[in-house]
């Protein structure tokens, strides 16, 4: 982050000079913004003259009270700070003097997406004058303050970070889109651009009751009338993690259907060495629930039938289903014997430390695979969609949204933050940041020269195959109905115990499908 500094170019008192004697020097108007910190002339508001200021450089206002807006040092090597970014910073100065002196608190999950905002948050808190508090969690414990917050009706969080297997959860305790615009409307930036979402991330995360447009349910959209609840903030997508630079010494190609993987698998197994196959997130946790998935929609099962009435049954103990168990633990097998105890994070350190040779994980661990000094694998793991089944390729989308709160007393500050979050610049500051690589929620995002630009470099491995699932409509994910919670435990639980071999997969199925029945039929 930027702060105060000493240097030459603090002298300059005149936004405009400043501008113009880069010019003299040959500086680009856009690398001027970039070093110096200048943009395009001092903004009127409220009287105050003020302009955009960068890497500590901060110029003072020729009349009124000093405001000035601070833009954080870019993380990516390229120096870039989109110029839609700064037409979005020029955007929240101009409605300032509606939000001076606020204060709103969001709740986050810890996950590289919202710690890449973190990094760049002075640039809305400066420009709107305002305190921004971001609270960071892991996913449950996140998952229970939030909760708390909704049941008690408490205005805490302005703002939520909602999984999209708990939309339902939130729904009648947060604020639609269409109420935040027809509310704010002079606090809607006129190119936020809503339309430019991936079609799953809209279907399946901002719209609630969900949009089930994909198989196994083909479902037309608009069947349960649902409407958009938050905006898609992150994009963590399960794809195969691999070292390829262990299948290029061997000439080996890369599997393409699950026996084939299998196959890999206990290929590369070679535990006399500390090098396993692979590694498994079994832990009696969500993870599991989530790895499996990507088994379980690609042999053609899933885990609930829904009707066009909306009616929610269990198909989790199909033959199918069933299936797709059995193939998880063997792959198990061959899997670093922790993976029993493993959720994500434990998961992906297996592979960044070379004891584990491929997996399945969500993309929000890529960069990890490449911090020099963190990871023994640096460059050396590549990325490809999941292997196939007779239902092709599957991948589990497991990304989140911003919502307000219905009980903030800020709302249309709240509106602001979910603006900036998920503005397209955004999301490319948060591509190009190295320890984010974050895959986006926009498809305009990856047509971004600047990140097509580590993409074929190589920085960026992880875009292609997840661009490539979302266009094929490969996707799969956890419909967020309100009592998914009652099957939730018992179902990782039930996982995790077949992976141990505790119980066979066909029990470990029956005794889910028994609860869900018991529980259920459930609805939207």
């Amino acid at each position: 982050m930027s702060s105060s500094g000493n240097n030459e170019a603090d002298k300059d008192t005149h936004p405009i000079e400043g501008l113009e004697r880069s010019k003299k020097r040959g500086v680009s108007r856009r690398r001027f913004i970039g070093l110096a910190g200048a943009a395009a002339g001092a903004i009127a508001v409220g009287g105050s003259a003020y302009f955009l200021s960068q890497n500590g450089i901060q110029t003072p206002g020729e009349t009124g009270p000093r405001r000035v807006t601070t833009l954080a040092t870019p993380k990516n090597a390229q120096n870039y700070i989109p110029e839609d970014y700064l037409e979005f910073i020029r955007f929240l100065e101009s409605v300032s003097d509606q939000t001076a002196g606020k204060t709103i608190r969001v709740a986050l999950e810890a996950e590289v997406g919202p710690r890449a905002l973190f990094r760049n948050k002075i640039d809305f808190t400066s420009s709107l004058g305002i305190t921004l508090l971001m609270e960071f969690d892991i996913y449950r414990n996140n998952l229970a303050k939030s909760l708390l917050a909704v049941s008690t009706r408490s205005p805490t969080f302005d703002v939520f970070n909602i999984d999209v297997s708990q939309v339902g959860r939130f729904a009648s305790h947060i604020i639609p889109i269409a109420e935040l615009l027809e509310s704010f409307p002079e606090l809607t930036f006129s190119n936020l651009e809503l339309d430019d979402f991936l079609d799953p991330v809209k279907a399946f995360s901002a719209t609630y009751p969900p949009d089930l447009i994909l198989p196994p349910w083909n479902i037309p959209s608009g069947t349960f009338k649902g409407v958009e609840v938050q905006v898609g903030q992150e994009t963590p997508i399960y794809l195969r993690f691999y070292r390829k630079d262990l299948y290029q010494e061997e000439g080996r190609e890369l599997s393409v259907t699950w026996d084939e993987y299998l196959e890999d698998v206990k290929h590369f197994h070679n535990p006399s060495r500390a090098r396993w196959g692979t590694v498994l997130m079994a832990a009696r946790f969500p993870a599991v629930i989530e790895e499996w998935h990507n088994w379980l929609y690609s042999f053609g099962g899933k885990l609930w039938d829904i009707g066009r009435d909306g009616i929610i049954t269990s198909a989790v103990n199909s033959d199918l289903a069933v299936a797709a168990l059995e193939h998880y633990v063997e792959v198990g097998k061959f899997a670093e014997p922790n993976s029993a105890f493993y959720g994500w994070s434990p998961a992906a350190e297996s592979l960044a430390k070379s004891r584990a040779t491929m997996s399945l994980n969500i993309s929000e661990f890529a960069a990890s695979m490449d911090i020099p000094g963190q990871s023994f694998v640096v460059r050396d793991i590549g990325f490809a969609k999941n292997p196939r089944g007779e239902a092709g390729s599957s991948h589990h989308y497991t990304g989140a949204g911003l919502a307000v709160s219905r009980y903030s007393r800020n709302p249309g500050l709240a509106w602001l933050f979910v603006q900036w979050a998920t503005l397209a610049a955004t999301q490319v500051i948060v591509a190009l940041d190295p320890l984010a690589l974050g895959t986006p929620t926009r498809k305009g995002v990856f047509e971004d020269s600047h990140v097509k630009g580590l993409i074929n470099e190589g920085t960026i491995r992880h875009f292609d195959p997840a661009k490539a699932a979302f266009d094929a409509g490969e996707i799969n994910f956890k419909p967020g109905f309100p009592n998914w919670d009652s099957v939730e435990a018992l179902l990782f639980t039930k996982l995790h115990e077949a992976v141990l071999e505790q119980v066979t997969p066909r029990e470990a199925l029956n005794e889910v499908k028994r609860l869900s029945d018991e529980n259920g039929p459930f609805t939207f």
